[in-house]
C-alpha cells in the first residue's frame, strides 16, 4: 500500500465513475483498476461494489475513506507547514559580528520598511565569524580586517587610524600628540569587541609594546565608563570615536593622535563565495551598504584635525 493507492482510492470514491477518475488523475483506466484491485487484496476486504459497469463504495469502503480522507489531509498539512517553514528561514537573516552594538544600529530602520524579516545575532571574534560563515551558520559576518581565507567574499567597509581615547581630565589630554611609549605606562582598557587583542599582540612582536592591561572587556559601554571615570584610555579607531561624539556631544572624553603608524582599523562584511542569497539578505546587504555611506558623512560632519606626525 502507498500514497499513490490511496489518493486513486479517494478519487474514485468521491467520483464513483473510474473513467472521470482516469481523465482528472492523467492515469489510464486499466492501471487505475490494477491499483484498487491490489489495494482490496492488502486489505483483504472488498472496498467498491461492480454493478453494470457502475462502481458504489462498500460500507466497509466508506470506514476506509474516512481514514483516508484524515491521513491525505494530514499529509497536505504537513507539506503546507513544510513549505512555510522553509519560506521563514528564507527570510531570515543571520549574522555573525566582532561589534556587538553594530546589528542594533543597522536594524533601527530597517525593521521599519520590513517587519516580517526575522535576524539571528551571533556575537563572535574575528577567526569565529570567519568559521560561522565557512560552516553556513549565518549569511554575513563582519571582521576586522580581510579574513585571509579562500571561498570568501570581502568587502570593506570602514577603513580608518587608530586614536587613543581618554577622559578629558587625564593628565595626558593636554597633549595633541602621544607616543607608544607614553601609552606603556598607563592603565589601558582593551576592548575585545574590537581587534584591539590582536592588534596589541601585533605591536609586542614588531615593536615590543608591553602596556599595563588595567582591564579586558567585549562590550562598549564598559570601555566607555572606565574611560570617562579616568580610570583608563584605550586604543581604539577614529570612528569610533567620532560616533561617540555624534551620540553624545558633552561626553567627558578626547582623542589624541598616535605618533608611530599602526595599522589602520578596517571593518569588513564576508559571505560565503558562490552561496545562493535570498531576497531578505539581498535587502539587508543593501541596507549595509547605506548604513556606512550614512557613517561617513557623520565622520565628515564631526571631523577632528588631528595634528601632523
Amino acid at each position: 500500500m502507498d500514497i499513490l493507492q490511496l489518493q486513486y482510492f479517494q478519487t474514485i470514491a468521491r467520483l464513483e465513475n473510474i473513467t472521470k477518475a482516469s481523465e482528472l488523475l492523467y492515469v489510464a483506466q486499466p492501471n487505475l483498476s490494477v491499483s484498487i484491485k491490489r489495494l482490496e487484496k492488502d486489505l483483504g476486504v472488498a472496498l467498491f461494489e461492480r454493478r453494470r459497469g457502475k462502481i458504489r463504495l462498500t460500507d466497509t469502503g466508506r470506514v476506509f475513506l474516512a481514514y483516508v480522507d484524515d491521513v491525505l489531509g494530514q499529509l497536505d498539512d504537513a507539506v503546507a507547514q513544510v513549505r512555510l517553514s522553509d519560506q521563514h528561514a528564507r527570510e531570515k537573516v543571520r549574522v555573525a559580528s566582532v561589534i556587538v552594538d553594530l546589528i542594533g544600529d543597522l536594524l533601527q530602520d530597517f525593521l521599519t520598511e520590513h517587519p516580517d524579516i526575522s535576524f539571528r545575532q551571533f556575537n563572535c571574534r574575528n577567526g569565529e565569524v570567519v568559521e560561522k560563515i565557512m560552516n553556513s551558520d549565518a549569511d554575513f559576518g563582519f571582521i576586522f580586517g580581510p579574513p585571509g581565507q579562500a571561498g570568501l567574499e570581502y568587502i570593506e567597509m570602514d577603513r580608518c587610524e587608530r586614536i587613543v581615547q581618554l577622559a578629558k581630565d587625564h593628565p595626558l589630554a593636554d597633549r595633541r600628540i602621544i607616543s607608544l611609549k607614553d601609552i606603556a605606562g598607563q592603565r589601558l582598557v582593551c576592548n575585545l569587541s574590537r581587534d584591539d587583542g590582536e592588534l596589541l599582540e601585533e605591536l609586542s612582536r614588531s615593536r615590543r609594546f608591553r602596556p599595563e592591561l588595567f582591564y579586558e572587556c567585549d562590550d562598549k559601554r564598559v570601555e566607555i565608563s572606565m574611560i570617562t571615570r579616568g580610570r583608563g584610555l584605550s586604543i581604539a579607531p577614529l570612528s569610533n570615536f567620532l560616533k561617540l561624539k555624534n551620540e553624545d556631544p558633552d561626553i567627558n572624553m578626547t582623542c589624541l593622535r598616535i605618533r608611530e603608524e599602526l595599522p589602520p582599523a578596517r571593518l569588513g562584511m564576508i559571505r560565503k563565495s558562490g552561496v545562493h542569497l535570498s531576497q531578505a539578505a539581498l535587502q539587508f546587504y543593501e541596507l549595509v551598504h547605506e548604513f556606512f555611506q550614512n557613517e561617513k558623512k557623520i565622520a565628515q560632519q564631526y571631523a577632528v584635525r588631528l595634528p601632523e606626525r
